[in-house]
């Protein structure tokens, strides 16, 4: 079953309802979101800095240390190259160099993220749960198809007559959780709001 977005409106209620202590992990991800972005955005010298940088970032938000395999650096720099330029073919082709530079295919969706917010979603098995509707194991979450699927599934919610509806009703909700935090209002793109939506009912 794909995920719609019928599927994501109880997610508005959950935003409005949970409350973060100012020192959880989850208000210290909010806190720190929009400073991750900007600084993946900074200019680098060449586009080897770049990538590094922004898989360095990218690992703040893994449970385990940046391991990088010097063997796809090159062809995971080009394919970051495109990415950030904005003019690429969302496919397998480019995702897969990055995953197998930064070994784990989970943190090549937050180095994508980071690079190219507004096309690339995050994505980790808790929000692979929600879509898929069971627990994936590991070589599933090793899958680039799978990541894709859950792009495919944002695009379609995106694409909803209502979805300009469910993102205000989104956006506010969680603009009023970063007031309750205290933390500067930030904006959100689509993909993001259809990952924190879905991240936010999978923590069930």
């Amino acid at each position: 079953m794909r995920m719609n977005l019928e599927h994501l409106y109880p997610a508005v209620d959950r935003v409005r309802e949970h409350r973060y202590t100012a020192r959880s992990k989850e208000a210290s991800f909010l806190r720190a979101y929009p400073a991750m972005i900007s600084a993946a955005r900074l200019e680098a010298q060449d586009p080897r800095e770049a990538f590094l940088r922004i898989a360095a970032l990218a690992h703040a938000w893994m449970p385990h240390a940046l391991r990088l395999d010097d063997a796809f650096l090159g062809a995971a720099t080009d394919a970051l190259e495109q990415i950030r330029s904005g003019n690429v073919t969302i496919s397998e082709a480019v995702i897969q160099p990055i995953a197998d530079c930064v070994s784990s295919l989970i943190g090549a969706s937050k180095v994508l993220h980071l690079a190219n917010p507004a096309v690339f979603p995050l994505w980790d098995k808790r929000v692979e749960r929600f879509r898929i509707r069971e627990a994936p194991d590991a070589y599933h979450m090793g899958q680039a198809r799978n990541y894709l699927g859950f792009i495919e599934d944002v695009w379609t919610v995106t694409s909803d007559p209502l979805f300009l509806t469910f993102h205000h009703d989104y956006c506010t909700a969680y603009q009023e959780r970063l007031q309750r935090l205290r933390i500067a209002p930030y904006p959100l793109t689509e993909a993001r709001v259809v990952q924190s939506a879905t991240s936010e009912l999978a923590s069930d």
